[in-house]
């Protein structure tokens, strides 16, 4: 089983194909598969942009996986 995590878009490299993503405690890069820009909230799932999502499903994700 995978999980896609909450993230927002901080940051696009090379032409927009990869982004750096912050996360709770962290900043990482990854792929933008699917052209999301800066600011948009994403999943990330295995390094890879996979959705975009609104501001409301991340805080609301993020805070099941804070809590259980």
């Amino acid at each position: 089983m995978c999980l896609a995590i909450p993230g927002k878009i901080i940051e696009l490299k090379q032409r927009g194909k990869k982004a750096v993503i912050e996360q709770p405690g962290t900043q990482r890069e990854v792929f933008n598969a699917i052209d999301a820009k800066e600011g948009e909230f994403v999943l990330v799932q295995q390094g890879f942009i996979v959705e975009r999502i609104s501001e409301k499903e991340a805080k609301e994700a993020l805070e099941v996986f804070a809590h259980g």
